[in-house]
């Protein structure tokens, strides 16, 4: 004879299971104010332990729909209505990607079933430890992002008079002192070209040109291998940068019509050499499966381990600055939303500055 269904907020028999020396488990099955079935599962020292916590943890469960708008909310409500509007936004596609892997895989584990009102700056700091020390600083800045976001969402809804993750700390004394970024000197890009135009493995992959066009504007590796002949003026010697290269699961490599950021879209100008090499060539740089891992392959193989298609826009913005242009320049022409060293100076964003196109062609 089948059972008889469970009323809402009600269980069944308990279960005991003895999993150790000293440590019992107390598992129940809880239909849940959302009509669904759970189990629910504690543990304790001795069975009437076990039993006295798991009895308190039903006790906890809400008395009706969560709808993430009360502190006793748990923080997975809210992660998820804050999910459903990173997709629904124009966030590009592996900025999305990114997101639900954060929460999916560092939020949730940690801090998923905690209430609102348990998402203290302690609870928060040990969070971002714990992902830094098991996963290190970019996941621990990932996730401290992603949380906040989610937490803003939060305060949105009136469940929290404020985001604790504003007042945790950055977690920064328990890593290494930051290191500057590391630029190529003149000498060294000079040597690098040198040797990928030698490498013969390289030059089939085309990866000695991508190399000097990136050292000669500072684009991002997505946007040099998106640039069509439509987006470049040899007479201006300008070239848009609207676009960028993405990987899309079960697709493969697709151009995004939009860049990074807002301020990525840009129209920058062209140092002297950049416009000859793209003279020469009469076609942009085209899209190939594996980009990435090629061109790393060819660094190491000429000896700069250390550097990464990122560090040519460092070496840009390294000789821009050197230069003498503004920080609202660099940042203009690199596509930052904010300059790093300054934001009083507004010199046109979105437009090409000569000034930059000059200094990279004398750095050469």
């Amino acid at each position: 004879m089948p059972r008889p269904p469970l009323a809402v907020g009600t269980f069944g028999a308990m279960n005991f299971l003895v999993i150790g020396k000293g440590r019992v488990r107390a598992q129940v099955s809880f239909r849940d104010f959302d009509g669904r079935r759970r189990s629910v599962t504690r543990y304790g020292r001795t069975k009437a332990e076990a039993e006295r916590r798991l009895r308190a943890a039903l006790r906890d469960r809400d008395s009706g729909l969560d709808e993430g708008d009360s502190a006793d909310s748990r923080l997975a409500t809210v992660a998820a209505a804050w999910l459903a509007e990173v997709e629904d936004s124009d966030l590009t596609v592996g900025t999305k990607r990114l997101y639900r892997f954060v929460v999916q895989s560092y939020v949730m584990p940690g801090v998923g079933q905690l209430r609102l009102r348990e998402i203290t700056v302690p609870a928060v700091d040990r969070l971002l430890t714990a992902v830094r020390t098991s996963h290190g600083p970019g996941a621990a800045k990932s996730t401290r992002s992603v949380l906040s976001g989610i937490l803003t969402e939060a305060v949105r809804r009136g469940a929290l008079p404020t985001n604790p993750v504003r007042e945790a700390g950055s977690g920064r004394g328990h890593r290494r002192p930051a290191k500057g970024p590391r630029a190529l000197t003149v000498e060294k890009g000079r040597q690098l070209c040198e040797r990928l135009a030698t490498d013969a493995e390289a030059v089939r992959l085309d990866l000695p040109d991508l190399v000097e066009f990136m050292r000669g504007t500072g684009v991002r590796i997505g946007e040099a291998c998106a640039v069509r002949w439509s987006a470049v003026d040899l007479d201006a010697a300008t070239a848009r940068i609207d676009a960028t290269l993405i990987r899309v699961p079960g697709r493969g490599l697709e151009i995004q019509e939009f860049p990074k950021t807002t301020a990525g879209r840009r129209t920058i100008a062209l140092p002297a050499f950049v416009v000859d090499l793209l003279a020469r060539r009469r076609t942009p740089t085209p899209m190939a499966q594996g980009t990435s891992s090629h061109l790393r392959q060819a660094l190491d193989r000429a000896e700069f381990d250390w550097v990464s298609s990122h560090v040519f826009r460092k070496t840009v913005a390294t000789r821009l600055d050197e230069a003498g242009l503004s920080a609202r320049q660099i940042a203009d022409h690199l596509g930052h939303n904010r300059p790093s060293l300054t934001q009083d100076v507004y010199m046109g964003r979105g437009l090409a500055s000569p000034e930059a196109a000059n200094a990279l062609q004398r750095s050469r």
